[in-house]
């Protein structure tokens, strides 16, 4: 009965070539995309998972309430919230600290020296706390003791080349510090899907004393466990009360200071907040991809059945015979469910030669390479196989059921014909489609739209032809250097400004002080982002002055002067820029003098468009020496930049001999920020458009099988004289028509998913009318066209050959 069954299938396989390479190509396209999607998406949810206690460990996030308004919200904390907490309360049962102040630092061995982006302290106990496998040294005391540092393998290798790195010294370096550590652990490169990346960790007992367990620096990570029964609502609850005793200083003291327990596995996901160090993934993209993946599957599977549920019509005589020869309903599910399984696992073959195919053709703007490292694990796995499992069994018993419930007799006097609830079901099935490709165009436009808009907006500050160069660490007789370096660079032919600062446009400032107006009570302080700046800054990057003046070298006053944004006039409270300027600031920790506004500047975009406008102060006040100037900008205006970073490489190394010379172009670092951006809308894209074709494919077949079908239907309007016009007409009408309404349905959910995705921006496109009816107009134009060349070819046959045939 088998071997039947198994002729049997492949010769209705061959007999019927396009219908089953349609199935095959659509299901192994549909397979393909579930994969690589849910791949990408399990990647993604799989953030710092590898840790066993991951489900126990929380990140301390700081909140400050004003009354029972939160004025800000940090991930970071102090050093000193973690052994406060740990000695009061009862529910915390360990804890382990990272600090990211300063982080960057040039490492040095012998004559090999770089720049290194995140050298941090960290506890003694942080390899214990965490599941990061050392390759050498002991996690237990590996941090113990001053001046130690565990470094990363890659590290090892990149310093200390194929030689045993244990017990070498490193230098390392900032602008105000520097330390002499012995490597006293090598661990394994950090993975990809950690939040926290980093290549050193020194000792926190090599760190200053005085921040060891300071309350007034909120520039780590605290993570705690919790003992067994312990709530996080428990310990959020009892912080404020604890942090009464400690915020002693008069900085923020009237404010409430609480604390938020972040699951460490959420944070990755988690909307990004000001000190955050990790690039952050997009929860509302991750979700809306996995639905993407779902809805191409579907589309896939209701393809292959509404074309197996049609098909099964001509054999409606081939199974009639069976029954009056003895066949059971049973044998008859068996044909159907082993024709099912071929095109299925054929179409699974296939799906994973696209899915490796498309790691090498698309991984350049679809997936980081370490994405395929979660591509066949087994959670994935499963979710093939149970979808594989369940397109076998519905797409073969369904048409098995259908003509075996039928009666021989009727069957094989051609008397057969679908019901009208098989009908209806097909139809709303490929209504599902319509409205699946309705969304997915929609958004299309809509991530379109969007990346367009924050690509060519005005970030209302000059980052063309800039050359940003990170300033050097410690060093003797430093100002004196700095201020040789720059007239140097001046002097060079097409340059045409040199500024120093704390940051340039696409970095966040990151220092914040609590200011308040001069005579305003200490309840009014509120946190403002400081940029540290020269005379040079505000004319070099060429912002808007829309009150008072810019600083001035022939006024010896503006030292202390300050320049405020837009915002942060709002914020002291001012009525107007005109009425900010000649007024007074107080600053934190500059006791001695209050500071003059001596001018306004308008808005600009310090960060991409994801982010609001936030209060900034532009300030030179030595008051403020200990916040760091860590770039220097080089306006250019020749277009050989390779021989201007040339020359001043050289001038570097004459001056700064002991940093590594680090430079960038600040244009593309800037649009790097819509990095994840532009990928998402790659990939939304392509799913989408992928999605759609898999659609069409399935419409081309319905078609190519109705319009066969309808053969001697079309011979008789012709002979009764209808148009080839209105044969095409009568046959697209139905498909025109089942778009307009599951068009009805999809357009407002259409408009909640993308409302939703845009309200991630700040500043985002308006919502029009057109961008929800050309989506309408693209399907009813992709189905006129999927269907032209079947209906016009049917139109044009001969009436005599067709009727005769009937």
């Amino acid at each position: 009965m088998i071997r039947n069954i198994l002729l049997v299938t492949y010769r209705n396989l061959v007999k019927n070539k396009i219908y089953t390479f349609i199935n095959v190509t659509g299901l192994a396209l549909g397979m393909a995309a579930f994969i690589l999607i849910t791949a990408f998406v399990n990647f993604e949810k799989s953030f710092d998972r590898l840790h066993p206690d991951a489900p126990h460990i929380y990140r301390v996030e700081s909140q400050f309430y004003r009354g029972h308004e939160l004025t800000d919200s940090w991930p970071t904390s102090t050093n000193g919230y973690a052994p406060a907490m740990k000695a009061n309360f009862p529910e915390i049962a360990s804890y382990a600290r990272i600090s990211w102040a300063n982080s960057e630092r040039v490492v040095k061995y012998n004559n090999t020296k770089y720049r290194e982006e995140h050298v941090c302290f960290a506890d003694s106990n942080f390899f214990s706390f965490f599941a990061y496998p050392l390759v050498k040294g002991d996690p237990l005391t590996a941090l113990k003791e001053v001046n130690t540092i565990v470094i990363s393998q890659s590290a090892a290798k990149k310093y200390f080349g194929n030689a045993d790195a244990m017990g070498k010294f490193l230098d390392v370096s900032t602008l105000g510090d520097k330390y002499h550590c012995m490597v006293t652990g090598v661990f394994k490169d950090i993975p990809a899907n950690s939040t926290m990346q980093f290549s050193f960790l020194m000792s926190w007992a090599t760190s200053s004393k005085f921040v060891q367990n300071f309350w007034y620096q909120h520039e780590s990570y605290t993570f705690v466990k919790l003992n067994p029964g312990a709530t996080i609502q428990s310990v959020e609850a009892k912080f404020p009360a604890l942090a009464e005793r400690y915020k002693t200083g008069p900085s923020l003291k009237e404010l409430k200071w609480a604390v938020k327990l972040i699951p460490l596995t959420d944070i990755h996901l988690n909307p990004a907040k000001p000190y955050e160090i990790e690039v952050k993934g997009n929860r509302f993209a991750v979700n809306f991809l996995n639905i993407i993946a779902f809805i191409i599957l579907v589309i896939a599977c209701i393809n292959y059945i509404n074309l197996a549920t049609t098909k099964s019509v001509d054999r409606a005589r081939e199974v009639g015979i069976r029954k009056v020869s003895g066949a059971h309903v049973s044998q008859l599910i068996l044909q159907f469910l082993m024709e099912s399984f071929i095109i299925n696992i054929t179409a699974l073959l296939l799906s994973f030669v696209m899915v490796l195919g498309a790691r090498y053709g698309l991984s350049h703007y679809l997936y980081d390479s370490n994405t395929y490292g979660l591509l066949f694990n087994s959670a994935l796995l499963i979710k093939v196989s149970a979808v594989f499992l369940g397109s076998i069994l519905i797409s073969g018993i369904y048409p098995a059921m259908v003509l075996a419930r039928l009666k021989p007799i009727v069957v094989l006097k051609g008397r057969f014909a679908f019901s009208k609830s098989g009908i209806l079901l097909r139809r709303g099935m490929v209504a599902f489609q319509f409205m699946a490709s309705v969304l997915l165009i929609a958004g299309t436009f809509a991530v379109y739209r969007q990346i367009v808009y924050m690509s060519g907006q005005n970030t209302g500050v000059n980052i063309n032809q800039t050359i940003v160069i990170k300033t050097p660490v410690n060093t003797s007789n430093y100002a004196q250097k700095i201020n040789s370096f720059k007239n140097t660079l001046l002097s060079f032919s097409g340059v045409k400004a040199v500024t120093l600062s704390g940051a340039v446009p696409g970095r966040e400032v990151r220092e914040f002080l609590a200011n308040r107006r001069f005579g305003a009570p200490k309840s009014e302080e509120r946190t403002y982002e400081m940029l540290k700046v020269d005379h040079d800054f505000m004319q070099a990057y060429g912002m808007q002055l829309i009150a008072g003046r810019a600083f001035d070298r022939s006024r010896p006053a503006d030292s202390i002067g300050v320049v405020l944004n837009e915002s942060a006039v709002k914020q002291f409270g001012f009525s107007s820029p005109e009425d900010a300027v000649g007024k007074k600031v107080w600053l934190e920790t500059v006791d001695k003098h209050p500071n003059e506004v001596i001018g306004v500047i308008k808005d600009y975009h310090q960060q991409s468009l994801q982010q609001k406008y936030t209060p900034v102060i532009l300030f030179m006040d030595p008051a403020l020496s200990w916040i760091p100037a860590d770039y220097f900008s080089v306006k250019v205006s020749q277009n050989n930049m390779l021989q201007m970073v040339n020359n001043i490489r050289s001038t570097w190394n004459d001056n700064f001999p002991e940093s590594s010379f680090d430079f960038f172009f600040l244009d593309d670092f800037y649009n790097r920020q819509y990095n994840q951006e532009t990928q998402f809308g790659h990939v939304f894209t392509l799913f989408s458009s992928l999605a759609i074709f898999i659609a069409c494919i399935g419409l081309f077949g319905l078609t190519a099988y109705s319009a066969a079908r309808r053969t001697k239907e079309i011979g008789v309007r012709k002979v009764l004289g209808a148009s080839v016009q209105s044969i095409i007409s009568l046959l697209t009408w139905d498909v025109v028509k089942l778009i307009l309404v599951s068009s009805l349905f999809a357009l407002p959910v259409a408009y909640i998913f993308i409302n939703q995705w845009l309200n991630h921006y700040a500043f985002k496109v308006a919502l029009t009318w057109w961008q929800f009816a050309l989506p309408i107009l693209a399907l009813v134009v992709i189905a006129i066209g999927t269907t032209f060349y079947l209906t016009f070819r049917a139109a044009l046959t001969n009436p005599t050959s067709s009727l005769r045939n009937e």
